[in-house]
């Protein structure tokens, strides 16, 4: 039977408190920690072999503009570089990302993300009104789905 476990980092105090209390509703295995991811991957050491499932949802703040769409080198951090640090730090590792992306990305932003990954799809979910939508995209680093 496969087994599999969650992390995660918040450093928002409030949506650490919040989210830590949504999570622990849940009947899984999931550890919230407070505090930078940058800090908390440099004194994790997670089993080799073991492939990851890495989510990427940072602050958009002034990233988001309504007429540009989405620019992902300024989310804070940047999720080009969130990516580019979890490839670097787990090179031996098969990483799937799912990063939380607007209906309207900022071209050149989603080239240079795209590029960091071996296989990427981005997925808009039309719940909303035209134009104000949020979707994943989702891509991988050392391996391609079938």
């Amino acid at each position: 039977m496969l087994s599999s476990q969650g992390l995660a980092f918040e450093s928002d105090a409030q949506v650490f408190e919040l989210s830590n209390s949504n999570i622990s509703s849940l009947d899984r295995r999931i550890v919230l920690r407070h505090g930078d991811f940058l800090a908390g991957l440099a004194s994790l050491d997670l089993p080799t072999g073991h492939a990851l499932v890495v989510f990427v949802a940072p602050p958009w703040g002034t990233a988001l503009d309504e007429a540009e769409g989405l620019d992902l080198r300024r989310t804070e951090p940047p999720i080009t570089g969130i990516v580019e640090h979890i490839a670097r730090r787990y090179r031996d590792r098969r990483l799937l990302f799912a990063m939380q992306v607007y209906e309207k990305v900022e071209p050149g932003s989603l080239a240079e993300l795209e590029g960091l990954l071996d296989w990427s799809q981005l997925n808009v979910y039309g719940f909303d009104m035209a134009g104000r939508n949020h979707g994943i995209l989702l891509g991988t680093k050392g391996w391609t789905p079938a």
